[in-house]
């Protein structure tokens, strides 16, 4: 992993903001890697984007807010999709109080409702105290799927994930020549060892294979041990050695492993990545830790 502060300022930048998965869990035990849950920042130049709204955008956005100019400023929210781990912090945002923000938010339209019901019925008066409807900032949501999209100088490959209750959608970032890949909530036992092969899951295992190739940094869900995973199959996350193994197969760059389990706790992390050493280019993702690519 390279530190950010022996890079060019021309560099692609990426923050970590919440690493947790399912549930954020503050506390001694989760000093390290951080209790919140999921939040990054891909930035280059003028240029960034924030993937997924979970707890860790709270403190990304009192970050934004110290800078200046923040009242005109417009902000790009990535949502993989709408389980509260990756939502929950949206309404905590503090740009989205400032007048003149400008908040543009993307994700699936594959949902059984559209993507802004959803949204706005997170702050209903009965979960929140403060509607969506009276932020101060402009809110625009986006319902986007299997298509590029452009933001500044990065274009953004959107592809959908189905092997995570619900659905998911992951992204591939390109821009200055380099290729950031964020894949966090999929299944890929499911997919790559599944208990009755077919066509359909070689095919998306092929289309995963094809999503990640080459890329200077993916930043991937490896939520479950090996162990683990065989008694929860089916809850839509995957195992650290098949992530690792596809990832070498693939020739990734790095390797960032996110959605930590809330039951692993720093020393078990600070284990898993013992236990892994030998794979090269593979870390467990920490908050507020900014890499270079």
């Amino acid at each position: 992993m390279k530190d950010v502060a022996s890079n060019a300022d021309d560099a692609v930048k990426v923050t970590f903001w919440g690493t947790r998965g399912s549930i954020s869990t503050p506390g001694s035990e989760t000093r390290k890697y951080g209790g919140n849950t999921p939040c990054v920042t891909v930035s280059y130049g003028d240029d960034s984007i924030i993937l997924d709204a979970g707890t860790g955008i709270r403190p990304l956005g009192l970050a934004l807010t110290k800078k200046e100019n923040h009242s005109s400023a417009s902000h790009y929210i990535l949502l993989s999709h709408t389980h509260w781990d990756h939502i929950q912090g949206l309404p905590f945002f503090a740009p989205a109080y400032i007048p003149g923000t400008k908040i543009n938010i993307y994700g699936s339209p594959r949902k059984e409702r559209f993507l802004s019901s959803i949204l706005y019925d997170q702050m209903d008066n009965n979960y929140f105290p403060i509607k969506m409807s009276e932020l101060a900032a402009e809110i625009r949501i986006n319902e986007v799927s299997n298509q590029i999209i452009k933001i500044g100088n990065m274009d953004i490959s959107i592809q959908e994930q189905i092997c995570h209750p619900g659905g998911s959608i992951r992204f591939r970032i390109m821009v200055a020549g380099k290729v950031i890949i964020y894949a966090t909530d999929v299944e890929l036992n499911s997919v790559f060892q599944p208990e009755q092969p077919s066509q359909a899951a070689a095919e998306q295992a092929n289309d995963y294979r094809d999503f990640i190739a080459g890329a200077d940094l993916l930043i991937a869900d490896g939520q479950y041990t090996e162990e683990e995973y065989r008694s929860k199959k089916g809850w839509g996350h995957t195992s650290v050695p098949l992530l690792i193994q596809i990832a070498q197969e693939q020739n990734v760059g790095q390797l960032a492993i996110t959605h930590h389990d809330p039951d692993h706790s720093d020393d078990f992390l600070d284990f898993l990545h013992h236990k892994y050493k030998a794979a090269k280019n593979v870390f467990w993702a920490r908050e507020h830790t900014t890499i270079s690519i």
